[in-house]
This record gives structure tokens, C-alpha cells and sequence, in this order.
């Protein structure tokens, strides 16, 4: 499994597999600011001080993330999202470990996420991974669909960022 950023000609494949997920697994339909972004997530995080990434195994799209940039506060990670094919073999957990290593090095004190009582296991994973349920920071637009909002305090990811990109460890 590799986890790189989105290239320019890869626009269409987080849409590909999150608009499903969205609508399938959590039953809810896309909000305002979602074809705006699917569009060209890229583009659309990178405005933000953000990026987007995209896991991959032989060559086909297995999961998908996005970093949103929140000034200030620190960052979010949006969208994760991890075809059913690839769910237990790690691919959630790299990405989010991208979004940490992503925002550690941009200097965010905090990495935030919104998402769904209903993803039991991802909210484990997110627990496992040190963060905490806490209240939004202003700069933080809450989608409608959100239920859950976490974040995770950067300065302990610092020394391990720095270390593991020191020992040959590289950020997408």
C-alpha cells in the first residue's frame, strides 16, 4: 500500500469512492460545500494551507483523505473514506497517520475531525490514536451530517514526525 498526495490527473477517483460511501454506507446525501469539493479536492484543500491524499494498492484507489487548513486552530482532516475491499488491512490508519504528519510539520497545534456516531470502528481507531471528543474551534464550518468532533493535540506527534522523517520515513 502506498499513500501519496492527489495528482492533477486524480481528481475524480476520491470522488469516486466517497460519494458512494456517503450516500450507501451512511445514508446521507451530499451537502453545499461537497460538489464544490469533489470536484477538485486538490484544489480545494490546498487554498486552504491543506491537501488531499489517496491510498493505493496495484495501482487502484483504496482510500482517500483531505487536510483542511483551519488557520489558527490547526487543521481538520476531512472525508476519510476506505473501500470495503481494503477495511483491516491498515489503510485508515496510514492515512490518518498522513493527515497527523501533514499537519505536524505545517506547524498546526491541533488536528480536528467531524464524523458519525455510526463508524464505531473508526472512532476506536481515532481513541487509539489520541484523539478526543472536544468542542469545535470557530474556524471550523460544521456540516450538518456531523454528530461527532474530535482533534488531537500535535506537539506530542512532533518528535515522532521528526524522527521517523529523519530515519528515511517520508511524508506523501
Amino acid at each position: 500500500m502506498t499513500i501519496t498526495t492527489i495528482g492533477p490527473d486524480q481528481s475524480g477517483a476520491f470522488a469516486a469512492i466517497w460519494i458512494p460511501w456517503l450516500r450507501d454506507v451512511i445514508g446521507a446525501t451530499p451537502e453545499a460545500e461537497d460538489p464544490a469539493v469533489m470536484a477538485d479536492p486538490m484544489a480545494y484543500y490546498t487554498r486552504t494551507g491543506g491537501t488531499a491524499f489517496l491510498a493505493t494498492d496495484d495501482e487502484q484507489v483504496i482510500g482517500a483523505v483531505a487536510v483542511k487548513g483551519l488557520d489558527a486552530s490547526g487543521f481538520e482532516f476531512c472525508k476519510l473514506v476506505v473501500t470495503d475491499a481494503a477495511r483491516g488491512r491498515g489503510a485508515g490508519r496510514a492515512l490518518v497517520e498522513a493527515c497527523i504528519a501533514y499537519a505536524t510539520l505545517q506547524g498546526g497545534p491541533m488536528l480536528y475531525l467531524q464524523s458519525f456516531r455510526a463508524l464505531d470502528v473508526a472512532l476506536a481507531l481515532y481513541r487509539k490514536m489520541g484523539f478526543i471528543d472536544i468542542a469545535p474551534p470557530a474556524e471550523m464550518a460544521i456540516l450538518k451530517r456531523t454528530q461527532v468532533i474530535m482533534a488531537k493535540t500535535l506537539a506530542d506527534a512532533v518528535e515522532t514526525v521528526m524522527r521517523d522523517s529523519a530515519d528515511g520515513g517520508r511524508l506523501p
